[in-house]
């Protein structure tokens, strides 16, 4: 039996309903805060820690010893309810297969709920596997996904991870696992070959991937 894993943030809702911006803004602003740099500065500085350690919270635990709490409170403190637009024919789509499902997010635990409930879902219809989850490891390290399949009890050659980060499905696909690109319709790169396949629309890509 075939687990799906699915990233939060531009994968189950658009890009373009800004939630990345309002993040960022929150980001810059706690690295400045944290470092004392302007907000260049900072905002540079936490494009670097993002490239080289999958989070910004991961490079400032390791060269900040920042509140890890703190700083997720913080940052996390958006209005989900203005930026994103329920998606019934998500929830809908994705019911089938809820029991082989979870979202797999370096985001914290509030955040995707606060998500999934906006989009439409109850309760606990999918699991979370969150950054706590996986030791603050976040993809596109082999540790997160190690920790994602142990969680679901699922082997990497019947798990499919859709996702919009080209790094993190590139350390998926070394492990096995089918990559889905959900990418943005703006976006205009080169898909690289560790890519199976490529969506614009998560609803088209669930309807057709898990079937």
């Amino acid at each position: 039996m075939q687990t799906f894993f699915f990233d939060l943030d531009n994968t189950l809702y658009p890009h373009s309903a800004g939630v990345t911006e309002a993040l960022e803004e929150k980001m810059n602003a706690y690295v400045a805060q944290v470092t004392k740099l302007s907000i260049p500065d900072a905002t540079q500085l936490r494009q670097g820690y993002y490239i080289t350690y999958g989070t910004t919270l991961r490079g400032l635990q390791i060269h900040h010893r920042v509140d890890t709490e703190a700083y997720l409170k913080t940052v996390h403190d958006i209005s989900i309810e203005t930026l994103i637009t329920p998606n019934i024919a998500l929830c809908q789509t994705l019911q089938t297969w809820l029991g082989q499902s979870a979202v797999f997010t370096n985001s914290p635990r509030e955040h995707a709920e606060r998500v999934l409930s906006r989009l439409g879902f109850t309760g606990d219809a999918l699991p979370i596997i969150d950054i706590r989850s996986i030791d603050f490891h976040p993809k596109p390290h082999l540790h997160a996904y190690q920790q994602a399949l142990q969680v679901m009890n699922a082997s990497a050659n019947n798990a499919v991870l859709f996702e919009d980060s080209l790094a993190n499905l590139e350390t998926a696909k070394s492990m096995g696992m089918r990559t889905v690109f959900i990418q943005s319709p703006l976006a205009k790169i080169t898909i690289p070959r560790y890519v199976d396949v490529v969506y614009t629309d998560i609803v088209a890509a669930i309807t057709e991937q898990c079937s």
